[in-house]
């Protein structure tokens, strides 16, 4: 381990191999606080791009029905819904291995939601159904290449559907600040712990996105890069701080001490962020047609 100094308290830094003993397959824990995230992310990212669902897709036809793999919340959905022409006929399906989107009750009527694994074969009765899909930030679960994870979502669309991936470029995250010689050295640290040296939290596929959609056959491939501006990324970053306490309170049986030390580096960082330091990356969201035949 190295050390640290943490508001000048020495901290043991635990090392990538350790902070995954405990964590599992999904490193994020699912509960409440993740929830938030989640919905609070949506909004955040809608502020940074100016769209939940691309200008590009035509949404202008008498019958319109859309897939959000990945749907988590449903918030993406929920959304979407209240954008929609009430005059079209939409059908909304949400698809996940663990869904948290409320009671049915209290969701539209025309949204559905499916226990589905983007890794697992297409369902016949979903094949070629939708004209939109939409996918977002499931780079924690692929490892190194989606081209695979790219064909199973085209078989969701109909010919001629459209297929809408957003992913955040971890490759490019770095720690800014309002001027040098302002401390981020927790920052730093609590960064190379979550996202250096395991694949699923450094994805090095996202720059070439738009490529592998070329490459499968997409057509009309677009990839719009934005960095949103700063005060929108300090409300991401808050949002993204409580993700390193996310892990340490999913290993915190397992390696109480690890999680402990993780724990004392989060305070750190909280105290650089305030002090005019935050992690800032780029965000891509990629869309492309599938071909009539």
């Amino acid at each position: 381990m190295a050390t640290l100094a943490a508001s000048s308290v020495p901290v043991a830094v635990p090392t990538v191999t350790e902070i995954k003993d405990g964590v599992g397959e999904y490193p994020l824990a699912r509960d409440y606080v993740d929830y938030n995230r989640l919905n609070l992310q949506h909004h955040l990212w809608k502020d940074i791009f100016g769209y939940s669902l691309s200008p590009r897709v035509p949404r202008d036809k008498k019958h319109l029905k859309v897939a959000d793999v990945a749907t988590g919340t449903g918030v993406w959905l929920l959304d979407l819904h209240t954008q929609l022409d009430p005059s079209t006929e939409t059908e909304l399906v949400g698809l996940d291995t663990d869904i948290y989107v409320g009671p049915k009750q209290w969701l539209p009527e025309n949204l559905s939601l499916r226990t589905w694994s983007v890794f697992d074969d297409v369902p016949a009765d979903l094949a070629g159904t939708f004209d939109v899909v939409n996918v977002r930030l499931i780079v924690f679960v692929i490892e190194e290449d989606p081209a695979p994870v790219l064909r199973n979502l085209l078989k969701l669309l109909k010919p001629g559907g459209y297929l809408q991936w957003c992913e955040i470029d971890l490759e490019s995250q770095h720690v800014e600040t309002i001027a040098p010689g302002v401390k981020k050295d927790c920052l730093e640290a609590v960064q190379q712990l979550t996202v250096v040296g395991d694949t699923r939290l450094k994805p090095l596929w996202v720059k070439t996105l738009d490529q592998t959609f070329q490459a499968e056959g997409l057509e009309g491939v677009h990839a719009d890069w934005q960095a949103g501006r700063r005060h929108t990324a300090m409300s991401m970053h808050w949002c993204n701080l409580t993700i390193p306490m996310n892990i340490s309170d999913k290993i915190k049986k397992a390696n109480p001490e690890k999680a402990a030390q993780i724990d004392a580096l989060i305070q750190g960082a909280i105290e650089e962020t305030a002090g005019g330091a935050m992690w800032a990356h780029n965000r891509v969201i990629v869309t492309g047609r599938k071909p009539l035949n």
